[in-house]
């Protein structure tokens, strides 16, 4: 191969997870990530993933336990208007940071993680034999 046809290695993105476990479930975590765009961006972090922000089965959810694919925080159910993570309007507010920033954002979404969808009542009933058939 000559020197001519040799190409430069493709830029190497860095992510940062924009979460983990035990993050405090005090609906802020929208606005300490928005906060912190800027000084990401300077230390060379080009893209923030975030972890499921749907409404969780309750406030301290991590969103893994999904209750409402449609709610990012918008609405007053299961403990209140936040997510863990904070409101629609804090995370609306952390997309803006980092559009303007040039950081790349990726949803961790696990869609059929699935809970409190329905509640039901289970029935013991007598069991068929072969013969009842």
């Amino acid at each position: 191969m000559g020197e001519q046809d040799r190409r430069p290695t493709p830029e190497n993105a860095t992510m940062l997870q924009g979460y983990e476990w035990n993050v405090p479930a005090d609906g802020k975590h929208w606005t300490r990530l928005r906060d912190a765009v800027p000084t990401l961006k300077a230390i060379g972090v080009d893209n923030i993933w975030l972890p499921p922000g749907c409404k969780a089965s309750s406030s301290k959810g991590n969103g893994f336990d999904i209750y409402d694919l449609y709610d990012l925080g918008e609405f007053d159910q299961k403990d209140g208007k936040a997510t863990k993570w904070g409101t629609k309007e804090q995370l609306m507010d952390l997309m803006g940071a980092a559009k303007e920033k040039g950081v790349g954002v990726y949803w961790d979404a696990v869609l059929n993680h699935k809970v409190a969808m329905l509640e039901f009542t289970a029935y013991e009933v007598e069991q068929l034999t072969a013969t009842q058939g």
